[in-house]
């Protein structure tokens, strides 16, 4: 007996905390992306740059497409140890992170160039205490939301009336806002779900279009991006496995750029996204400009309901009204630094589209 309980006591140290194996320190890094996404790619892009530049001292075991941890687990999971590192997204955890939240809000991302850049600043402006239990690495978003179709063209905001759409947080607010209805269902399940008519579209990116497949089931992308709503995500690690690294391996993953390097993928999968859903024959809609007001209008009691739940959790109007009027600073100063660069992407004002 005595044997075995040391034997499950070994196998529980190696599985929750990060161990030193010949000498280097052993982290485990979860996604639940699918393994051929971007998304996932980049994030093993992470481990062989931040494996390389510690010369050994580091190695890193990927756990990708759900396999050790899902979505809706990712923060827990890493809080408890279960995994060192997990890359996720908000949406999952709706009302954990009150003040992140505002970046969820319709603020008027243009695209996720700006979003990104946006997410970061906000984080380091207000370091928000709901974030206190982990190691931030890096906050990052998707590009803006479209509404992605499989029943029927969406040409005004009538057109939405009595349609179901998945949305989560906030983007669920919005859905609402806009007259349909939204429902729960996490990513990798939203294909089979729109592919059984469960549900009639999804308020998500164009990227997904390609990452998750949806282009196969979806027939029509009305483009909403003036309303500039994002998914926030989040890379973070276990604060113990944080604090347990050497001063050098803090300081490789401090320098490492996730911040531009999430930027430009986030941003080019948007533009690969579209440029796959019109390769797979997808009628792409504008909204002309009255329409575009309307869609607005619509979506500011969004905005209202967040203020409102917020002081009502005992945040001051007045601290809560920063928030979004900071976030909303940075983003018309991104969007100006975007111009200034010339990065181009697939929604936006005219100067920074892709053609």
């Amino acid at each position: 007996m005595k044997k075995e309980r040391l034997l499950v006591g070994f196998i529980l140290f190696v599985m929750v905390l990060p161990s030193f194996v010949w000498g280097a320190v052993e982290l485990k890094f979860c996604n639940y992306f699918p393994i051929p996404a971007r998304q996932s790619k980049i994030c093993e892009e992470f481990i062989k740059d931040l494996e390389a530049r510690s010369k050994g001292e580091l190695k890193i075991r990927y756990f990708p497409a759900g396999t050790l941890l899902t979505a809706p687990k990712m923060y827990d999971g890493v809080v408890e140890g279960i995994a060192d590192i997990g890359f996720s997204n908000i949406g999952y955890t709706f009302g954990r992170f009150r003040m992140t939240e505002t970046l969820d809000l319709p603020l008027g991302f243009p695209n996720a160039w700006v979003a990104n850049h946006v997410a970061n600043d906000f984080i380091r402006e207000f370091k928000p205490k709901e974030w206190d239990k982990v190691h931030i690495l890096s906050m990052h978003t998707s590009p803006v939301n479209v509404v992605l179709s499989a029943t029927k063209p969406v040409y005004k905001m009538e057109d939405l009336k009595g349609m179901t759409l998945r949305g989560l947080g906030f983007i669920a607010e919005v859905v609402t806002a806009l007259g349909a209805t939204p429902r729960p269902i996490p990513t990798p399940e939203a294909y089979e779900a729109m592919q059984k008519k469960v549900i009639d579209g999804l308020m998500i990116p164009m990227e997904t279009m390609r990452a998750f497949r949806y282009a196969e089931v979806a027939k029509y992308v009305t483009e909403c991006w003036p309303i500039g709503q994002v998914y926030t995500f989040y890379l973070i690690m276990n604060k113990e496995a944080w604090n347990k690294l050497s001063p050098e391996l803090k300081k490789i993953l401090s320098e490492y750029p996730f911040e531009e390097k999430l930027a430009t993928m986030w941003n080019e999968v948007d533009i690969d996204g579209k440029q796959y859903g019109k390769e797979k024959g997808l009628q792409f809609i504008e909204l002309p400009s009255e329409e575009i007001t309307k869609w607005k209008k619509a979506v500011e009691p969004v905005l209202d309901k967040y203020v409102k739940s917020m002081v009502a959790a005992g945040y001051s109007e007045k601290e809560t009204r920063e928030l979004i009027n900071y976030a909303r600073m940075r983003i018309e100063y991104w969007t100006k630094k975007q111009k200034e660069l010339g990065v181009k992407s697939s929604t936006g004002p005219s100067e920074v589209r892709i053609k």
